[in-house]
């Protein structure tokens, strides 16, 4: 369930304003509605709240290639998650934003998805044009679930990239009770949660003309199961990649799948590729020959990401022991139980 990975330096310069940030997403106020009807459910946090997270370090305004949206998993904020793969993003050179979900992306997902479903639209009109997610962890579930309870997106998102997606829900979990409180996030998140029962509910798991690919790791190791008949991470009608699949023996970590060398391969090439469903989803055939020859992106510095990678999850872990916590899982709400278009 996302764990970023920042270096030492990078932890001190950052945490103060990220736990600013965090204690003041925790004052909500819900005043603005966006229309319903076949826009999808009313969106009930407050504009501003839903403006000042939206962030885009490469501004998509009249973009003239495809913009991107990145959506970052959870314990962390959506510039911590940005900062892994930021050199990987700046090398490719297509237009990104992110958005800085409440509570170190810890809060009811219900409430998350609001801030991603206004980014997503805000970033289309600035754009010009559609939009290529790609969504890490519980980054990956958002996407679907905004994807799936608001059909307005589904024409203005081209492509949705899930990297060790939560999308069943994973077997992988601390205990979470009435006197052992969760976040509100990784209540959700846990395989059999009511939410992703009334997800999976819906008739399709990849709604719209949108190409859906999901790539995964079968080392990953907080969301399993991610082999046999129904790996977690997958979807029907999806393109599903598993790691080792395409690089045999390859050791990939849950995090570290967002910047392994197969899921950027995956990204550029559904990217490059239209078509609607698995016609426009990545082919692991048109991958370059050398992608298993370097762990991670390129334009990633193999020693800097390394260390992202394994020195940060002290960060993390305090930023999800400052969030508050609740002893039940929130309550799915009627809009979420209904049959969707």
């Amino acid at each position: 369930m996302g764990r970023a990975r920042l270096g030492d330096s990078a932890s001190v310069r950052l945490a103060r304003p990220w736990l600013a940030a965090a204690f003041a997403s925790l004052a909500v106020v819900v005043v603005w509605c966006a229309p319903a009807g076949a826009s999808g459910p009313r969106l009930t946090v407050a504009k501003a709240d839903l403006a000042a997270a939206f962030r885009c370090p490469i501004d998509p305004t009249d973009a003239t290639t495809t913009p991107l949206m990145f959506v970052t998993g959870t314990g962390a904020s959506g510039e911590q998650g940005y900062l892994i793969g930021q050199d990987a993003f700046e090398a490719y050179g297509h237009p990104v934003c992110y958005v800085d979900f409440p509570d170190f992306t810890t809060a009811d997902i219900q409430v998350s998805v609001q801030y991603l479903v206004y980014a997503l639209r805000r970033e289309y009109a600035r754009a010009g044009r559609r939009v290529a997610v790609f969504g890490i962890s519980l980054g990956g579930l958002l996407s679907r679930f905004a994807l799936t309870y608001w059909p307005d997106l589904r024409h203005k998102v081209s492509d949705l990239l899930s990297a060790a997606g939560t999308q069943h829900g994973t077997s992988v979990s601390g205990r979470c009770s009435a006197t052992s409180p969760c976040l509100p996030a990784n209540w959700q998140q846990i395989k059999g949660s009511k939410l992703l029962e009334a997800l999976n509910a819906q008739r399709d798991e990849t709604p719209g003309n949108v190409s859906y690919t999901t790539v995964r790791s079968a080392s990953d190791e907080s969301v399993q199961p991610q082999t046999g008949r129904r790996p977690t991470s997958a979807l029907g009608g999806a393109r599903n990649i598993l790691i080792q699949r395409v690089c045999p023996g390859r050791t990939t970590t849950h995090i570290g799948t967002a910047v392994d060398s197969v899921t950027f391969a995956a990204f550029v090439d559904a990217i490059a590729h239209r078509g609607r469903g698995k016609r426009g989803a990545a082919k692991v055939s048109r991958f370059p020959d050398d992608v298993c020859d370097q762990p991670y992106a390129p334009g990633l510095d193999e020693a800097k990401t390394s260390a992202f990678l394994s020195a940060s999850g002290g960060l993390i872990d305090s930023q999800q022991a400052e969030a508050p916590k609740v002893p039940a899982e929130p309550r799915v709400r009627r809009i979420f139980r209904r049959a969707t278009p």
